[in-house]
């Protein structure tokens, strides 16, 4: 069960005050969920707040009985111990890195080459270990991403 309530301030302008609040409540029952929404609607915003790259001004997120944030008792647990994976817009992808590197990169400092390998070939990455992402098209970033995330 995912539970979510949170709020946050956004400033977009220069003069004090000028901008608006996000605030979502959510609750879901099942393994998948999709946000859609127009354009600046926040949808970006509460997945960042999800995974822990963006820090809520308050409300809590609790996934089953794990609670990743909560604002009155001090609870904001780190991206890296939330245990979700998040795809970038733009896939961030290390340009200076390989495939495999990139791969790699996302296992931090426990990568094996075999789970990698496994990764390419789960992804139908296979011939492309040691191209860069400026070599690769859309779909293969995406899947590149996909696996440095897995």
């Amino acid at each position: 069960m995912l539970d979510v309530q949170i709020r946050k301030r956004l400033a977009t302008g220069r003069k004090r005050g000028d901008g608006f609040s996000l605030e979502v409540s959510l609750r879901c029952a099942t393994r998948r969920l999709v946000l859609f929404g127009h354009s600046g609607s926040g949808k970006t915003l509460t997945l960042q707040s999800l995974a822990g790259l963006v820090r809520p001004d308050g409300g809590y997120i609790k996934i089953g009985d794990d609670v990743l944030y909560a604002s009155e008792q001090g609870i904001d647990l780190p991206a890296r111990e939330r245990h979700l994976g998040y795809v970038f817009q733009d896939y961030a992808l290390f340009p200076n890195m390989t495939v495999e590197k990139n791969i790699m990169a996302g296992m931090g400092k426990k990568s094996e080459k075999a789970i990698v390998q496994d990764y390419i070939r789960r992804f139908r990455l296979e011939g492309l270990e040691h191209h860069l992402p400026r070599q690769l098209s859309g779909g293969q970033k995406q899947r590149v991403a996909l696996a440095r995330m897995m």
